[in-house]
């Protein structure tokens, strides 16, 4: 499509520069009759040069046309073949560094490959994977990447199986905080955007909270928070993520912490469900 654009506007120019000739011809020809020079093999051999011209700059143009249409073909080419080898390049990094992860786990982890998730709604709370009951997996169960918590497994049939993410608030973890070991219970806060666009709801990430925190407790912005074992779904140990803030909570009873997540909750591929 391109080089026939650029082969038409040529062709046209062609047939001006011709339609041009006569005219310069004849003016050629005045000039050398009133100098007793010009013959008629003369106009012939000038015309015959022009149109050799012309025709030659027309083949040329559309060899030049057709080189460039197959170097963009040939870049586009190139161009997706190294997409593709990234991204393979990337998958292969992290299956490596998920398969070192494991050898390395006290648990017992089951690698499982994301295959949905929820709509704009609950992008945030659900997730589903490709193991099941037949691959041993019960409600209940944590969810890790190699960075941190996920979630819990939930809803199971054969072949797949639910999901709930940190996020969602009906999701709760008793936590404790790795540095000064000051118990709590975290809980998603979802997307907070009622009433915005699917995009935004999509996109817009939010941290936990971290509540029931004693309220003497010596924090620091970026302490680690990990599951305390208790409750019987988490083992203990899982890194959950890093305060971002703390603050009295307004009863001044105990301290309330906003927590990011450790593991990357809007870019899940693969993860594992842990058995003790």
């Amino acid at each position: 499509m391109r080089g026939n654009r650029v082969l038409g506007g040529l062709v046209l120019l062609a047939i001006i520069i011709l339609v041009s000739v006569p005219i310069t011809v004849e003016l050629r020809l005045r000039a050398a009759a009133r100098d007793g020079a010009v013959s008629s093999q003369t106009v012939l051999t000038l015309m015959g040069e022009r149109v050799q011209g012309v025709l030659t700059f027309l083949f040329r143009a559309r060899e030049a046309v057709r080189e460039h249409d197959v170097m963009l073909d040939e870049v586009a080419r190139t161009r997706h073949e190294l997409l593709h080898h990234t991204t393979l390049e990337q998958e292969n990094r992290l299956l490596r560094r998920m398969m070192g992860f494991k050898e390395s786990s006290p648990h017992g982890l089951l690698l499982g490959r994301v295959i949905a998730r929820g709509g704009t709604s609950g992008w945030w709370q659900t997730v589903r994977i490709n193991r099941g009951s037949d691959d041993g997996v019960q409600p209940n169960q944590a969810v890790i990447t190699v960075d941190g918590l996920v979630g819990k497994t939930t809803t199971v049939t054969r072949h797949t199986c639910d999901v709930l993410l940190l996020a969602d608030p009906a999701n709760r973890v008793a936590c404790r905080l790795e540095r000064t070991g000051d118990l709590g219970v975290a809980r998603g806060l979802g997307t907070g955007l009622n009433g915005k666009s699917d995009f935004e709801m999509v996109l817009a990430a939010q941290p936990c909270t971290m509540e029931y925190v004693d309220k003497d407790a010596e924090l620091l912005v970026g302490d680690k928070v990990v599951t305390s074992g208790l409750g019987g779904t988490y083992p203990g140990g899982l890194l959950l993520g890093a305060v971002l803030e703390f603050e009295m909570d307004p009863s001044h009873l105990y301290q309330r912490l906003k927590v990011r997540p450790a593991a990357d909750l809007a870019r899940l591929h693969y993860v594992w469900v842990v058995s003790e």
